[in-house]
């Protein structure tokens, strides 16, 4: 163990405090962390300045109109509700844990999936994410996950992830520099595990320089996004839905699932562009949810533009291959998925 994991706050963080809170109940656990997002800023100014500079900015961009002393409010109350990820459901029962959901739309996802073509849920940073994940395993949804393996997760979110099946989790994780033979593999699992009717996970909003991306335009920036999700989807014609999970007050969250349909060839910009657009307007509404995408670096412009552009090495470009589809206009190049962002 290195000294800066000593130096580090998420230790304590997690391994302390967390479990404590928990015991405390969802009430008096939320209003606990929201106190604490507040003497953050107040004891460290210039993280406060941060939020402030955030707010503005992306005020600006959206033209969102708000009140920026109650967003930052909000905003700082939300810090430690959103690092909290899913660890406030860990050790619950299975009603409890899910009775702190709210939902919308499950119905016609498990409708989608009873027709046997598996299911695409596109995902955000926004709100509690991880959580949302949290709720999908526990309802029994058949689900993998095409992203980086979490960080700092319950421990029953560990124990899915390496559940022994037929479709392993832990050989669909991506990660930073991912040799291409293992990219391609990913994408191959991926593809299969749609066609025996799975469900797989991906994160919408990653910022991307390289194949496999789409233009569009978030937090009014014009941009290039990964958005293997919209290639699978057109590629295997699965149903796509959009997960949403917020917070609500008392340890409560509002998880909905949004069908977007079924992608047909050559509409997979229009749909990464509805899918941005959309998560636009969740963060004009709701701004205390969108921590990652006001304070993470991936979203901030100046301090992207502070960075040297990194251009990938060229490379051929493998495709998924699918012996019943014509896969020549559908290329799949899997450079992209080698690091996201968590």
């Amino acid at each position: 163990m290195s000294p800066r994991h000593f130096l580090s706050w998420k230790p304590l963080f997690y391994q302390v405090f967390l479990p404590v809170f928990r015991q405390l109940g969802p009430r008096r656990c939320d209003a606990i962390l929201s106190i604490l997002g507040r003497v953050i800023i107040t004891l460290w100014p210039s993280r406060g300045m941060e939020l402030t500079q955030a707010i503005d900015r992306a005020d600006r961009a959206l033209d969102a109109g708000w009140d920026r002393e109650a967003v930052r409010r909000d905003l700082a109350s939300s810090l430690p509700q959103f690092a909290a990820r899913d660890y406030l459901l860990d050790g619950l029962d299975e009603a409890t844990a899910l009775g702190r959901f709210d939902v919308e739309g499950e119905e016609t996802l498990q409708a989608a999936l009873k027709l046997g073509r598996g299911a695409i849920i596109v995902g955000s940073h926004l709100g509690g994410h991880v959580a949302g994940l949290h709720w999908l395993y526990r309802r029994g949804v058949p689900l993998r996950v095409l992203v980086q393996r979490p960080n700092h997760v319950s421990s029953y979110l560990q124990s899915k992830f390496d559940e022994p099946n037929a479709h392993p989790q832990r050989h669909m994780f991506l990660k930073r520099g991912l040799p291409p033979c293992q990219a391609v593999d990913r994408m191959l699992r991926a593809h299969a595990a749609l066609r025996d009717g799975l469900a797989i996970y991906f994160t919408g909003d990653i910022p991307w320089e390289g194949p496999n991306t789409r233009p569009g335009r978030l937090l009014g920036r014009e941009t290039e996004f990964l958005s293997v999700w919209a290639d699978l989807a057109a590629l295997t014609k699965a149903p796509v839905f959009l997960l949403l999970n917020k917070h609500l007050p008392g340890g409560r969250y509002r998880l909905s699932l949004e069908p977007l349909g079924v992608l047909r060839p050559g509409e997979e910009g229009l749909a990464v562009a509805q899918f941005l657009a959309r998560l636009d307007a969740e963060i004009v509404s709701n701004p205390s949810e969108a921590v990652a995408h006001l304070l993470w670096h991936h979203y901030n412009p100046s301090e992207i533009a502070a960075k040297p552009s990194r251009k990938p090495k060229p490379r051929p470009a493998p495709m998924i291959v699918d012996h019943h589809i014509e896969t020549k206009s559908h290329e799949v190049e899997v450079n992209a998925v080698s690091s996201p962002p968590h």
